[in-house]
């Protein structure tokens, strides 16, 4: 879905109006994409030497130009939830701009097959052929106003990181939170699994009856040729 709504609305300052509370409910559960701006990095106030080997492309890199966010309907909260649509383990898009972030029910990268969990954004399975520390999502301030869902910025229209969801839990609360979502997790893959072994159980069957059914339509065939000659 590359719908993308008012996104250029805005009713007051340090707030952008993404979309309605009902058309974010009419997704289903799947992600709005938005652009977001977001602080570029400060360049150093020391002076650098330059030689023979500088080139212009060792210049600072914005990485942060053409970058997304997504937003969803949490159904579990009843309330919206934003995400920088950005892998932390690769920087890459998530969701291939297809804007279909979720597995199961979980946040779920393209590029590694990394899990997140959508309500703090804590990463529960790291990227499968990677060895890097597990990293979590960047969370994006959204509220409702009225009817209308909203991206808070600041005045300079750069996005508000939401870090109140993982700073109320201390590191112990944390651990224990992210072993249950874990668990959750595997539960989800498995149960998808038994039902993706099922299926091909069943698609086995019809293979196996249609090729029945054409072995005795050749014998058919067969007997006809022969009753002819």
């Amino acid at each position: 879905m590359k719908r993308m709504f008012s996104l250029q609305r805005r009713f007051s300052t340090g707030r952008r109006v993404l979309c309605s509370v009902q058309e974010l409910k009419d997704l289903k559960g799947q992600g709005l994409k938005f652009p977001v701006h977001v602080p570029e990095p400060k360049l150093s106030s020391t002076p650098q030497r330059i030689d023979a080997k500088s080139t212009l492309t060792k210049s600072p890199r914005r990485r942060d130009a053409l970058i997304t966010g997504f937003v969803f309907w949490n159904e579990k909260t009843q309330q919206p939830r934003s995400f920088l649509n950005r892998c932390p383990h690769a920087l890459l898009e998530l969701d291939f701009d297809d804007s279909d972030f979720f597995c199961e029910g979980f946040i779920f990268c393209k590029a590694h097959a990394a899990f997140f969990d959508p309500e703090t954004g804590v990463c529960l399975r790291g990227p499968t052929s990677s060895r890097k520390p597990l990293s979590n999502l960047d969370a994006l301030r959204v509220g409702i106003d009225g009817d209308d869902v909203v991206l808070l910025t600041t005045n300079d229209g750069e996005v508000s990181k939401d870090v109140v969801a993982l700073a109320a839990l201390n590191d112990h609360d944390l651990a224990a939170y992210k072993r249950a979502k874990q668990q959750e997790l595997s539960d989800a893959l498995f149960k998808r699994s038994e039902a993706s072994s099922e299926v091909e159980k069943i698609q086995q069957q019809v293979h196996q009856k249609t090729m029945a059914r054409l072995k005795q339509y050749e014998l058919l065939d067969e007997r006809a040729r022969t009753q002819r000659e």
